[in-house]
């Protein structure tokens, strides 16, 4: 949609173009790196190599620190200065930020949300980036909601149908944002200050104990945006006074599918693992290094779900000698969830998603085959059927 803008002579400053930019070879934000984090940050053509500074930052606070101050400042003053360059003209300046809903920007005079359904996303991922349908609906689920986008726009661009009905909704948004008043450059774009009350966005290292694909590398990747590494991101571990329990995201996924006695099942609930407090219990599953930012990426997808600080009941298994530095977090299904979840099994609507399976498998055998056995043996069986799901959506 910002082509269209663009077109249409709006000044686009595109925060993803922006980072890439600032971190080409021979800029001084990738010389600071390099000085900081030594030459082997960077490739033999120049360029970053973005996994080895994930390896180094992601298991240092320090480092992390220090690598958000050397982009974070280079970042905001080139927002600024391409705001400024239109301080004196009247053209109309679009910031197109990724995740503005979850990373809110200061001063902005219209908020704009292309719209479009849970499903049509998935497909439209599906079919324009060849991606498989089980990693497009993760990708797409790990979004902040769609009802919550809504909630924070001033503007909404239906983007259902196909480019001529995009047009014509651009066409009528650009009549609106033409009339807006202007803000003040100073103030606009900046991030915006945080909310007493909430997560913090300092970029502090904090850890997550997961019981499963919550953790899996690839699933952890989708929500928080970057590659996880082994022994550095991830290490296995044990939570006490937790048990598994079928009782995941019963109030999220809606499902399609049939049932051995030949019923059809239209609007049944999609279920996976949680954990719940149990005294006598020790569950197996992996922590995970996030930061206050990603952390709340993870708290919008487990949506239903308490955040609960577990940093007594973990013990790390890493053969290496590896330790965990600070909280660790763990997620538990609302009672809620699990009245849903026990509602739809007694009515026969209830079905684990076969590929869940493997999703939990890979996480636990990216480890050792004994993770897998020890998750298999301390996990009960389900009492719901594991099903072929034929669509699903988001409720």
């Amino acid at each position: 949609m910002s082509k269209l803008l663009a077109e249409r002579g709006a000044a686009i400053v595109d925060a993803d173009k922006i980072a890439r930019e600032l971190q080409d070879p021979g800029t001084p934000v990738l010389a600071a790196m390099a000085e900081r984090f030594g030459g082997g940050i960077i490739n033999d053509d120049g360029t970053l190599n973005r996994a080895a500074v994930a390896e180094i930052v992601f298991s240092d606070k320090q480092a992390l620190k220090d690598l958000n101050g050397i982009v974070h400042p280079a970042m905001q003053a080139e927002i600024q200065r391409q705001i400024d360059q239109n301080v004196d003209t009247d053209r109309l300046v679009v910031l197109d930020f990724p995740l503005l809903g979850e990373n809110p920007r200061k001063g902005l005079a219209a908020t704009i949300v292309v719209d479009i359904p849970y499903e049509l996303a998935v497909q439209r991922v599906v079919e324009q980036r060849g991606m498989d349908e089980v990693d497009a609906r993760n990708r797409v689920s790990s979004q902040m909601d769609r009802e919550d986008r809504l909630k924070i726009a001033t503007h909404m661009v239906d983007n259902t149908g196909d480019l001529v009905d995009l047009v014509a909704a651009v066409d009528r948004l650009w009549d609106e944002l033409i009339v807006l008043p202007a803000t003040v450059p100073a103030q606009a774009g900046g991030p915006a200050e945080e909310p007493a009350n909430e997560i913090d966005r300092s970029g502090e290292a904090v850890w997550i104990f997961g019981y499963g694909s919550l953790v899996g590398p690839e699933s952890m990747a989708r929500t928080i945006g970057r590659v996880a590494v082994h022994k550095v991101d991830f290490f296995q571990a044990d939570l006490a006074g937790y048990g598994r329990r079928w009782n995941y995201g019963v109030m999220h996924f809606a499902g399609q599918w049939k049932r051995e006695d030949g019923v059809d099942i239209v609007d049944g609930t999609i279920v996976a693992l949680g954990v719940v407090e149990s005294a006598d219990e020790t569950v197996n599953g992996v922590v995970a290094a996030v930061t206050g930012d990603e952390l709340g990426n993870l708290d919008r997808r487990e949506r239903y779900y308490d955040r609960v600080d577990v940093t007594d009941l973990i013990t790390v298994l890493d053969d290496d000698g590896g330790t965990v530095d600070g909280v660790v977090y763990t997620y538990v299904p609302r009672l809620a969830s699990i009245v849903a979840y026990e509602t739809a099994r007694d009515n026969g609507t209830a079905g684990i998603r076969r590929s869940y399976w493997d999703q939990v498998d890979a996480a636990f055998a990216a480890f050792s085959t004994e993770q897998v056995e020890r998750y298999r043996a301390s996990t009960p069986d389900p009492d719901i059927p594991v099903v072929d799901v034929l669509a699903a959506r988001e409720r």
